[in-house]
């Protein structure tokens, strides 16, 4: 059991008050021999255990008293997780909220979402230990500290409700560990509301080791670890994954593809109606679903010819996930696709650069370049959507300009070169080439369900297990594996980047190296996916993803759809509302620039992590797990003094009936026959 209080046990000595009593008085009579007394004596003999029994209970019944009278004072603690709450209030509680697209998974029933409900407890868990000095929030989009006034003023803030936008509890942890080194806090409790999402813990990276080195110098800091595993049992999400708007002067249309994404138990068929909504005129598409996924692809919504900005958005029915039942798009003219190849021997990348510059649509236009190392300083950063680099890791500056590059949701694709010389982009850098046999290594795995391997429109796979790799480059550093050979080696990974992305491909296009010039339909797609990826920041109508650097930039503009969330508040002022955009799925902009926002599709097909997975982040620190489920978590802090005091009620009571004189009752022959009236 747990006390807020426990200094006051030292004071459980006093429950031997009433014997020490009863000791003290048994001294104050002296015994005397009084011959005519032993009869008496002798006849108090029968009842003597009796006796002594009822002076035993009325003794316990009033150590009871006084201990359920200590007990109350020391305020205790219902079992449970409240265990790690005793030893006092903290001098400060610093709360660490994940706001991720996947904390909105509500209960039906209440309304209850996991992001409410672990405030809701959080709260009230603070409220009843009591905080002696500071509390701090960090949440998962500002990662600033904001003091407030009390533990419950979190049940108001705006920075409290769900975003689209996806967290990283790495980043938190890390402004905590910083904010508790600076400001020297004393007895620290850091709380952390998530719901264990793996993407967002991200537990292999290596940002957690030097977190346990830091937090474990510091002394009187514990972690209360507030998970909400429970997984969806019925749900449907959707993701587009093409907008094009096609067509000539005289009729113009929007070809969509769609993938509907099921999260169910029963998976026989369904049929989801979807509602696609074009600049504010609303259609509905019913979707067969069988399985965990269905696709539509092609599908075509004519549009006024002379619309050239718009916008859309399709939409699911409500159900307990409401962060994956919409996604919102923009279309206009399309952009440029133009691609700028950096190397130093032209002959090496010629397929690359055939493949860019081939249409593969009416109405998009297809540029690319190849050039000197030397003269990066000619590339047009802004109007280029796909940088191929096939040369030494880039110095500074020219690595400042790839990272905005594709901090601004452009695409690059590094290339091994001729002879490399350790150096690295990031933490990511080429090591020495091999030479594979003589029949070349074939590729023994590749990530079909996303990214620049997946598959086809109509659902075909590329034919990857065609292609034969000769020579191939070792890739060091830590990444993200597309594509392996048959010896394990990758052949093709991506770097996680906050908005554009990075590919490493470890082989070269060329027939000395790999079969990827004749087998061009691989190296075709990879290139023109990579292209699309990268096209999609350029021109009118551009797509991010919620909580992205180039996301930052909706702060300024208009609503046009969406944009509050499902989550927002009634009472939310504007400033915090532009405050909140850029973390919230929506179409902001206007007929000159739209932009496009949606929670990134790692938050749909977030896994939990297990416990002991969690446990493992903080082994050798004071952690405790706290696992709840929607609408059937107790509260994690619950006083029971009240049954304390009703223990020394019942005490009283029992001590007072057990001290009552026993009712005595007189011989027959000694009473009094009553007097008869006189005749």
């Amino acid at each position: 059991m747990a006390f807020l209080n426990p200094l006051w046990l030292l004071a459980l000595p006093l429950v031997l008050l009433p014997i020490v009593i009863h000791l003290l008085n048994q001294r104050r009579h002296r015994t005397v021999n009084w011959g005519a007394m032993q009869f008496l004596v002798s006849a108090r003999r029968m009842s003597r255990g009796m006796a002594r029994l009822k002076q035993v209970l009325i003794m316990a019944a009033r150590m009871l008293v006084v201990a359920g009278l200590i007990l109350a004072v020391c305020r205790p603690l219902s079992s449970g997780w409240v265990g790690t709450l005793a030893g006092g209030k903290p001098e400060t509680v610093i709360v660490l909220l994940d706001r991720s697209a996947s904390m909105q998974q509500q209960q039906l029933e209440t309304s209850e979402s996991k992001l409410s409900g672990g405030v809701r407890r959080i709260v009230d868990a603070l409220q009843t230990v009591g905080v002696a000095g500071q509390s701090i929030l960090i949440e998962s989009c500002s990662n600033k500290p904001v003091p407030l006034e009390n533990p419950k003023s979190l049940l108001d803030l705006p920075e409290t409700t769900a975003t689209d936008a996806q967290a990283d509890l790495a980043t938190l942890m890390q402004t905590a560990l910083d904010f508790v080194a600076d400001n020297q806090t004393g007895r620290t409790d850091i709380w952390i509301c998530s719901d264990a999402a793996r993407n967002d813990w991200n537990p292999d990276s290596s940002r957690w080791s030097s977190l346990r080195s830091g937090f474990s110098r510091l002394d009187g800091v514990r972690f209360h670890v507030l998970n909400f595993p429970e997984p969806v049992t019925e749900n449907f999400g959707v993701v587009v994954d093409r907008v094009e708007r096609v067509g000539a002067k005289e009729k113009s249309e929007l070809v969509l593809d769609l993938t509907l994404q099921r999260t169910s138990q029963n998976v026989a068929t369904a049929t989801v109606p979807v509602t696609l909504t074009i600049n504010g005129l609303r259609s509905v598409l019913n979707v067969s679903i069988e399985g965990t996924t269905a696709r539509v692809a092609g599908h075509r919504i004519p549009v006024d010819a002379e619309l050239r900005t718009g916008w859309g958005a399709v939409e699911l029915p409500a159900d307990s996930s409401p962060g994956d039942n919409a996604w919102y798009f923009a279309f206009a003219d399309p952009p440029v696709r133009r691609t700028v190849i950096v190397s130093t021997d032209p002959a090496t990348v010629r397929a690359i650069d055939l493949a860019a510059a081939t249409a593969v649509q009416n109405g998009i236009g297809f540029v690319s370049q190849v050039i000197a190392p030397d003269r990066v300083a000619e590339i047009d950063w802004q109007q280029t959507a796909l940088v191929v680099w096939q040369a030494e890791m880039p110095d500074e500056p020219v690595a400042r300009q790839l990272n905005s590059f594709v901090e601004s949701g452009r695409t690059v694709l590094f290339l091994p070169p001729a002879k490399s010389t350790g150096q690295k982009f990031g933490d990511v850098g080429w090591g020495g080439w091999v030479q594979a046999e003589e029949a070349g290594q074939a590729v023994g795995f590749w990530n079909n369900d996303s990214g620049l391997l997946s598959r086809t429109r109509d659902g075909q796979a590329l034919p990857v297990n065609d292609l034969l790799v000769y020579r191939y480059c070792e890739l060091q550093g830590e990444v993200q594996v597309l594509a392996r050979l048959e010896n394990g080696q990758p052949l093709l990974a991506q770097r996680v980047s906050n908005a554009g992305a990075i590919y490493y491909l470890a082989t070269l296009p060329v027939a000395t190296h790999s079969s990827m010039d004749r087998e061009g339909i691989t190296l075709f797609a990879m290139v023109h996916r990579a292209l699309a990826t990268g096209a999609d920041s350029l021109g009118a109508a551009r797509q991010f993803d919620a909580g992205s650097l180039p996301a930052l930039a909706v702060a300024t503009m208009p609503v046009v759809a969406g944009g509050a969330g499902p989550a927002a508040k009634s009472g939310d002022s504007p400033l915090v509302l532009a405050g909140s955009k850029p973390f919230r799925s929506g179409v902001y902009g206007d007929t000159a620039q739209m932009i496009a926002l949606n929670r990134p599709r790692a938050e749909g097909a977030a896994s939990p992590l297990p416990r002991d997975e969690i446990g493992a982040l903080f082994a050798g620190l004071d952690c405790q797990i706290i696992e709840q489920q929607l609408g059937r978590g107790r509260s994690l802090a619950s006083e029971i003094w009240r049954a304390f005091l009703v223990l020394v009620g019942i005490a009283l009571v029992a001590e007072a009936v057990l001290c009552l004189p026993e009712k005595t009752v007189q011989p027959a022959s000694t009473r009094q026959k009553p007097l008869r009236a006189a005749a």
